[in-house]
């Protein structure tokens, strides 16, 4: 069994605690390769996935590593959670289970952004959480946008964000649109104060391919995840589809969605339940 443990280099507490599950994994015959973010790792023959961190570093990990299509269980050691299963003082007891794969599979649903100049494909980037097209400065921009083939009309603001249901907690949340059932297949378009007041937050089929073209895109920044930027080129077009592969996220307890966002909504904004 060949277990890859992932942590925050910008943490080093996790790192800490992935050197010493490590030691405490190899004695259990386990074959162990940490990823510190530092360099890519080869996920040839990976059994599964340990994450020790935040959501920032799943997100990292997920983006990288889905399409070795193996179970990643999230260990929190950061300061949200939302994505992890257990936190780091329970992983001793639950490791056992983990091993054997005695746990249940929950698949999330992620993006696949393309981006393209001029007709050529120049980059193409899986996503967990969300695609963000913002203003740098307070300058509107205003985008072109399809959905599976058909016009959808100009949207005019400070940008636009597409989520996957796990994203819809984050950045789109903040940007009022809705909360999704991560086991729904559904893009969240949000609006970022839009100029127009008839342009409000969508849930689409993620069977429909959505394409954004520029129209006024003068300082304008692709986000995705809030990890990976690049500035909105004129000649770009950016073209959003449902990704063929899924995150496995290994469960360990059993979790109701809804009443864990309830309460970890609740703890963000200082209401001890």
């Amino acid at each position: 069994m060949r277990i890859l443990l992932v942590n925050n280099n910008c943490i080093k507490s996790t790192l800490a605690m992935a050197e010493k599950l490590s030691d405490r994994l190899k004695t259990l015959g386990v074959e162990v390769i940490i990823d510190s973010g530092i360099a890519d790792i080869c996920t040839e023959k990976i059994d599964s996935i340990i994450v020790l961190g935040g959501d920032g570093t799943m997100i990292r990990a997920a983006r990288q590593y889905v399409e070795a299509d193996v179970p990643v269980l999230g260990v929190n050691m950061g300061t949200v959670g939302f994505l992890s299963n257990i936190k780091a003082d329970e992983l001793e007891s639950c490791l056992g289970n983990f091993i054997r794969h005695d746990y249940s599979i929950n698949e999330r649903m992620m993006l696949d952004v393309s981006i393209y100049h001029n007709e050529t494909l120049i980059n193409q980037i899986y996503s967990l959480n969300e695609l963000s097209i913002k203003s740098k400065t307070s300058r509107m921009i205003s985008m072109d946008i399809k959905i599976a083939g058909r016009d959808h009309g100009i949207y005019r603001g400070d940008g636009i964000i597409i989520a996957t249901p796990t994203g819809s907690t984050a950045y789109s949340l903040s940007s009022g649109g809705p909360i999704a059932d991560p086991d729904l297949e559904v893009f969240i378009m949000t609006p970022i104060t839009s100029y127009l007041l008839n342009k409000r937050p969508m849930v689409i089929d993620a069977e429909k391919e959505i394409s954004l073209f520029p129209v006024r895109c003068e300082e304008t920044l692709i986000s995705i995840d809030g990890q990976v930027k690049f500035d909105w080129d004129e000649n770009y077009v950016i073209k959003v589809k449902k990704a063929g592969h899924k995150l496995k996220m290994a469960n360990l307890k059993k979790c109701f969605f809804f009443q864990t966002i309830i309460q970890r909504l609740q703890r963000n904004d200082g209401i001890s339940k």
